[in-house]
């Protein structure tokens, strides 16, 4: 694959990044409304962290409405529930703070909120009738980059499938707050997970059919930090260096996919955690190296570029070897930061594995795919990971 030579990128969100920052929210949000609903999930708020963000508020004299019912995968009920809480309150600007599932649900309560209708309506005409409110997010892991995406990623309860709501860069923040000093306190195997996902945006968009060189380079530093941070990240958890690498390299993973694609890991990932609940960064971990070694003799010459960012010291290697040692790399990696084997997360059932690779090969992510893959690749790779086969 070459690089493409026509490309656009897109940013609007305005970021604001170090330890400490989150100081600044009350005068932040005052700049953009003065009636606020927050979303979160109900850990984060047992965490203290909401209790930070509102003690700020106060101090702003802003008003603001809480909705803490934020689930992992989230879906469309809670979604009306948190639009429903801010229209009653008459927010005029929303915080989203946690994970992607809260700033996911914040930005698709934004679009019920002001464009009225239903997710999956949205999710199929792609062009909201009215503007959006302000969008404020505030990350509390280093993982899916929603904090700079322009897109929700919401689970419909009906189909059980994921939907994506978005209308070109309109549903961005306005603002990430972004403090590692709230990811001091995350629990390793979250870590782990959240950083694989951000190794997975990072590494798909690098090697995807619609990568391009401002993708690039923002995706090659994102693997670098990655690589070099997360195992002290998820050992050390109060390691403040190491949690603002992790930081940094999510959010620079966030804004290359955004602006080139994701692969087939995402086909899948988004695909069984429609079926099973899987959460969305232990999906991603697990087929991260089943597609990758799939994908890498479509490009090894990216693919050992891969291996170096990772740390694979590639001199006197072809390029397909490099590539191979990347993908070892990834398992043990896997391994190393405890992520669960595919077999054992919960639900997991072959007799779903045919329809599964049915709705992958679906999946919009699988047009950018490194390699073209069909039905029968699925499948294949599906048992790989049952079986958790690395040859």
């Amino acid at each position: 694959m070459t690089v493409n030579d026509a490309f656009n990128f897109n940013h609007k969100t305005r970021i604001c990044f170090g330890p400490g920052v989150i100081g600044s929210i009350g005068g932040e949000t005052k700049k953009y409304g003065d009636r606020v609903l927050i979303v979160c999930d109900s850990g984060v708020k047992q965490a203290g962290i909401v209790a930070k963000v509102t003690s700020r508020l106060d101090q702003a004299g802003l008003k603001y409405s809480l909705f803490d019912e934020v689930m992992p995968n989230p879906r469309d009920t809670g979604c009306i529930e948190a639009a429903e809480t801010g229209t009653a309150f008459g927010a005029n600007v929303l915080i989203g703070i946690g994970g992607g599932s809260a700033m996911d649900t914040a930005k698709a309560a934004n679009v019920l909120m002001t464009n009225g209708g239903d997710l999956q309506t949205w999710s199929e005409i792609r062009k909201f009738k009215n503007s959006v409110l302000p969008l404020i997010c505030v990350p509390t892991t280093s993982g899916t980059g929603s904090e700079v995406t322009f897109e929700a990623v919401i689970t419909n309860t009906k189909t059980h499938q994921k939907i994506s709501i978005s209308d070109g860069s309109v549903l961005a923040p306005e603002l990430a707050i972004m403090d590692p000093e709230l990811t001091l306190t995350v629990p390793p195997i979250v870590t782990a997970s959240t950083g694989m996902d951000a190794l997975t945006h990072a590494l798909e968009a690098y090697t995807c059919k619609y990568s391009h060189p401002l993708s690039d380079g923002l995706a090659v530093y994102a693997m670098r930090k990655i690589a070099h941070s997360i195992e002290t990240a998820v050992r050390e958890g109060t390691d403040l260096k190491a949690r603002s690498d992790m930081m940094v390299g999510s959010l620079m993973a966030g804004m290359a996919f955004t602006n080139s694609y994701v692969g087939s890991v995402h086909s899948i990932a988004e695909v069984i955690g429609g079926y099973y609940d899987t959460p969305h960064g232990i999906a991603n971990s697990i087929f991260l190296p089943i597609v990758t070694r799939y994908n890498m003799v479509a490009d090894p010459k990216k693919h050992a570029v891969v291996a170096r960012c990772l740390g694979i010291e590639t001199q006197n290697m072809s390029d397909i070897e490099a590539s191979q040692k990347g993908v070892e790399k990834i398992f043990k990696l896997n391994d190393v930061l405890g992520i669960p084997k595919f077999k054992d997360v919960d639900g997991v059932n072959l007799e779903n594995f045919d329809t599964i690779a049915a709705d992958c090969v679906k999946h919009n992510c699988t047009k950018a795919n490194a390699r073209d893959i069909g039905y029968e690749e699925y499948l294949i790779l599906l048992k790989k990971a049952y079986d958790n086969e690395r040859r």
